[in-house]
């Protein structure tokens, strides 16, 4: 969704709205791979029942997973750059250009990717 909407030139809501869904993808993602793929699992009711905080445990553990140190505090620090534009779409009154929205969904595919290699059982 986050590619569809950040490519339609002419429909400048939509690279705004893009940067949520890129960031989201991201966390869907993590979720995804804690619940599935990790070889400690965590049920995605464990995670759920977290409410609000559960994006900075969900972070917290995709970064514990990782082994090498420097690795993981570079997959945090993006993470938390998307999600630092994803509040900004959602909160804040700035209009996001079709650059920076393609540069985030690039981002979000990047950090996907990164992550699947990082985190399986």
């Amino acid at each position: 969704m986050a590619e569809a909407l950040s490519q339609d030139i002419e429909n400048s809501d939509g690279w705004t709205t893009s940067i949520h869904c890129s960031y989201y993808a991201v966390f869907q993602y993590m979720k995804y791979l804690l619940a599935e793929k990790a070889e400690t699992r965590i049920s995605y009711d464990d995670q759920n029942a977290l409410g609000e905080s559960s994006h900075q445990y969900i972070l917290n553990e995709i970064k514990n997973r990782i082994n090498n140190v420097n690795t993981a505090r570079r997959v945090r620090e993006r993470i938390l750059s998307l999600r630092q534009y994803r509040i900004a779409a959602d909160y804040r009154p700035k209009v996001f250009t079709q650059e920076e929205a393609l540069n985030c969904n690039m981002e979000a595919n990047a950090v996907i990717k990164q992550l699947a290699t990082l985190i399986s059982a």
